[in-house]
């Protein structure tokens, strides 16, 4: 939570990822349930001195000529969704307590109002959008839901009147409606990075649970993007190495969930170094100190080590 993690010290916390010997500096700007660690004016700001942090560690990392990688979440904001139930999917909240917002709805406006503010405080070299999903975190597997928002875009996209019940929309008009809605959504987030400042780039994380998803085959987001990110397992990566674009990087995590079968194995890094990979990872600290949670402490010792043998 916010309040957590605002006040932690910025010198601190920059300065052990320094020593850790990231190339990219990582800091939210809206964190995913709601709150902002900048001074915004188009959302709740984090209390105390968090309403800094972003700017102190955007500061120390200009200074440093470390570039920076800011974060906001797309479809999950818990402050907003409670305020605004009308914003949620239907439906969305059986698969998560806070449900997902709408893209169809006001809240994508208000995520493009933000995102273009943000950039024109702080132009940072990349952005993580987080929770690029459509009603729960797997896409494919939510049928739309009829409501007032999708009404319009419906007939749009579909060619015909937004049926009474879900039942009445077949999957193949379902998929259809998902893939065009998230594709005029990631557009609009195109337009408001470039109002902002149109040198940043940006990943959306992580939406791919198999390789080659109907949902996302050919999509704008895989083929525009300028980072495809999995925080999975082998498969979707080597997917993802397979079909990136030549501007395309590749990011996979290599530490954070210890406890699935293949996945996340910092052990792995030296083959996904060699195929050309990117790397993040959870350490999982515990606010007020932010240094790996012990379940964690040997596999990003791994990762340290890592970054020191990489050139």
């Amino acid at each position: 939570m916010p309040q957590d993690w605002a006040y932690i010290d910025p010198g601190e916390y920059f300065a052990w990822h320094r020593d850790f010997g990231v190339n990219i500096f990582f800091l939210q700007g809206y964190v995913f349930c709601g709150y902002a660690y900048y001074p915004t004016k188009l959302g709740p700001i984090a209390p105390g001195p968090g309403g800094e942090l972003f700017p102190k560690l955007f500061r120390m990392s200009q200074k440093a000529g470390l570039p920076f990688c800011g974060y906001f979440s797309i479809a999950l904001d818990p402050y907003a969704s409670n305020l605004r139930f009308d914003w949620v999917v239907p439906t969305s909240r059986n698969y998560g307590p806070a449900g997902l917002l709408a893209p169809e709805s006001p809240w994508t406006d208000l995520l493009c109002a933000r995102i273009t503010e943000f950039l024109k405080l702080y132009p940072v070299e990349w952005i993580n959008f987080d929770c690029f999903n459509y009603g729960k975190y797997n896409s494919n597997d939510f049928a739309v839901q009829p409501s007032r928002y999708v009404k319009g875009p419906f007939k749009e996209i579909i060619g015909r009147e937004m049926p009474e019940k879900a039942s009445e929309i077949t999957p193949e008009e379902s998929l259809k409606y998902k893939r065009e809605i998230m594709a005029r959504q990631f557009h609009r987030i195109q337009e408001a990075m470039h109002k902002g400042n149109p040198e940043t780039k940006a990943n959306f994380n992580v939406p791919f649970f198999k390789p080659a998803e109907p949902m996302w085959v050919d999509h704008p987001m895989l083929n525009e993007c300028d980072q495809l990110v999995a925080e999975s397992s082998d498969d979707i990566v080597d997917w993802l190495l397979s079909i990136r674009k030549p501007h395309q990087r590749v990011m996979t995590t290599i530490v954070g969930r210890p406890g699935d079968k293949g996945v996340c194995d910092p052990n792995s890094w030296k083959k996904w170094y060699e195929a050309g990979c990117d790397f993040f990872a959870y350490a999982h600290g515990i606010p007020p100190d932010f240094r790996p949670h012990a379940g964690v402490k040997d596999q990003v010792e791994i990762a340290r080590n890592a970054y020191q043998q990489m050139p």
